[in-house]
């Protein structure tokens, strides 16, 4: 899993066609409740994997003081000739900012990208500060019912969305009996040199249980949780809002306060 990791690593700092695909993406139907919910009137804002820089450039334009980290000089180029906003390029791992420095953190499809995201998430913790807004946004790769497209492997299919409820139905009763055993899980990501396949690419399984169960070890409370977050107002919006619905739907949106110190920096995996 380790080269696999490198792959993608190299892969996202070098392929130009994969950050062409990102700016193809649609700001209201991609971003918008990210974008409403990470601003801050008071304090600077940092959006985590911030790609090719459409929400940081939102920001910027609309008042608010804004940063974009990326690891890929290719994405941060591009997101910086788009308009006014900061952009650095800098591993999730080890984010070059000091502790409580952002009023507003969030990653918007990051997490699932990431082969560290328990280390990820601990720095984004920790760049926060006290009783700031963290935002996450993400596939629910254990997915079992609808409210959008099948697009990935590990979402469709009658055998693997049986085997995606028993793995949150396991998940939730760790989280609960032996937390010390709660993990993300991986999977075998794919690689297309034309930057399209609808997160293929991934090699994270994100889930909303590990994602609450992490983020509330790192002091975060949940505050706001969705499984469709950019639809209109409407029945498919309010079945979003539901407890059972938005743990087996396909997508993980969350928000939440940080109410304690618990963001530090942990060992990345080997």
């Amino acid at each position: 899993m380790k080269n696999r990791a490198n792959d993608l690593s190299s892969y996202y700092m070098t392929c130009k066609n994969y950050f062409t695909e990102l700016h193809k993406k649609e700001f209201g139907s991609w971003f918008l409740a990210y974008y409403s919910s990470l601003k801050a009137k008071d304090g600077w804002i940092l959006d985590v994997g911030c790609g090719v820089g459409q929400v940081v450039n939102q920001l910027v334009q609309n008042g608010f003081c804004a940063i974009g980290v990326d690891i890929s000089p290719v994405g941060i180029k591009v997101a910086a000739r788009q308009g006014a906003g900061t952009f650095v390029v800098a591993s999730v791992d080890n984010l070059p900012f000091q502790d409580s420095s952002f009023a507003s953190v969030g990653f918007c499809d990051f997490l699932e990208h990431t082969s560290d995201p328990e280390v990820c998430l601990g720095e984004i913790a920790r760049v926060l500060k006290p009783c700031g807004t963290l935002v996450a946004s993400a596939p629910n790769f254990l997915r079992v019912i609808g409210l959008g497209r099948e697009y990935h492997w590990h979402m469709s299919g009658v055998k693997q969305k049986s085997s995606n409820l028993c793995n949150l139905l396991r998940k939730a009763v760790l989280s609960k009996l032996s937390p010390q055993m709660m993990r993300f899980e991986f999977m075998l990501p794919q690689l297309d040199p034309k930057g399209r396949g609808g997160d293929l690419d991934a090699i994270c399984v994100t889930n909303p249980i590990d994602m609450k169960f992490r983020l509330r070890k790192l002091g975060i409370r949940i505050t706001g949780e969705s499984a469709a977050p950019n639809y209109p107002r409407g029945v498919v919006k309010m079945l979003g809002m539901v407890p059972f619905v938005r743990s087996i739907s396909g997508h993980t949106f969350l928000v939440g306060i940080k109410v304690t110190c618990g963001g530090h920096r942990e060992e990345k995996s080997s």
